[in-house]
C-alpha cells in the first residue's frame, strides 16, 4: 500500500449496499513485545478511530452482524479470548459489537497458520542450495494458499443475504471476496500516522545500530595498534592522527 493512500477513509453511498452483503475491512495493526511508548500510544489512537470510522458505515450501510479475525480459529466468547491475547487493542470494539448481537467466526486455522511461520523462519537460515529453497517456497505456497482458501470459504459460507461483517486481516492479498459482496477500507488518518512512525522509528533504530557497530570497530582497531602490554605515551590516545607524528 503506497503511503499516499493510507489514511483514505471511503464514503460508501448507503444505496449501493441495500439488499447486499458488506465487509468493512481493517489493517491488523497489533502489539509488539518491548515496543517503546510511542508505538503504543499510537496504536491505541488507531484502534479507536477504527471503532469511530465502522460506528459511521454501520449507521450508513449495515450493523455489523459477523466478525472475522486473524490468528481466530474458534468462534464465540472463546475466540474473544484469543483477540485479547493476539490483539488486545481492538478488544472492546468487538466486545462491544458482540454485545450488541454480532457473532466473532473462526477464521483461521492454526496449522496452517504454523506451517507458514515455520517455512518463513526456514527461509531465514541461510539456504545454500536452490534445491531445498525451491522446495521451501513451494512449501509456504501451498499453506498460504490453502490459509486463504479456507478463510475465503468461511466469509462466504457465514456471511448471510443482506449482513455486515468486519474483516481485520494483515494483508488482503489472497483473500477471494465473496462474488456480489460489497467491500469497504476503514482505513482512518491514524493509520497512515502509525505506520509512519514505525518506519522512522524502525530506520532510526537501524542508523543507531550501524553508529555503534561503526564505533566498536573503530575502538577494536585502535587496541589492536598498540603493542601487547604497552600503554600510550602522555599526552597520547594511542591512536595516529594528523600531525601527531
Amino acid at each position: 500500500m503506497a503511503p499516499e493512500e493510507l489514511g483514505r477513509i471511503e464514503k460508501p453511498e448507503a444505496a449501493s449496499a441495500i439488499g447486499k452483503r458488506k465487509l468493512y475491512f481493517i489493517t491488523m495493526m497489533s502489539p509488539l513485545p518491548g515496543a517503546p511508548e510511542g508505538y503504543t500510544t499510537r496504536l491505541r489512537n488507531y484502534w479507536q478511530a477504527v471503532d469511530a470510522n465502522v460506528s459511521q458505515l454501520e449507521a450508513r450501510i449495515g450493523i455489523v452482524n459477523r466478525i472475522f479475525h486473524e490468528a481466530v480459529s474458534i468462534s464465540g466468547d472463546l475466540g474473544l479470548n484469543l483477540v485479547s491475547q493476539v490483539n488486545q487493542p481492538a478488544w472492546a470494539m468487538i466486545k462491544s459489537r458482540m454485545d450488541a448481537g454480532a457473532t466473532l467466526e473462526a477464521f483461521d486455522d492454526d496449522e496452517l497458520f504454523s506451517q507458514i511461520i515455520d517455512w518463513s523462519r526456514c527461509a531465514q537460515v541461510g539456504i545454500t542450495s536452490q534445491a531445498v529453497a525451491d522446495v521451501i517456497q513451494e512449501k509456504y505456497t501451498e499453506a498460504a494458499e490453502a490459509r486463504y482458501d479456507g478463510m475465503s470459504k468461511a466469509i462466504d459460507e457465514k456471511l448471510g443475504d443482506s449482513e455486515s461483517a468486519i474483516v481485520i486481516m494483515s494483508s488482503l492479498r489472497g483473500l477471494t471476496i465473496p462474488k456480489g459482496a460489497e467491500q469497504y477500507n476503514v482505513m482512518p488518518p491514524e493509520l497512515d500516522e502509525l505506520v509512519r512512525w514505525t518506519r522512522e522509528a524502525s530506520e532510526q533504530a537501524m542508523a543507531q545500530a550501524q553508529q555503534a557497530a561503526e564505533a566498536e570497530a573503530a575502538h577494536a582497531g585502535g587496541h589492536q595498534a598498540q603493542e601487547p602490554g604497552s600503554t600510550p605515551a602522555d599526552g597520547e590516545s594511542g591512536l595516529w592522527t594528523p600531525g601527531s607524528r
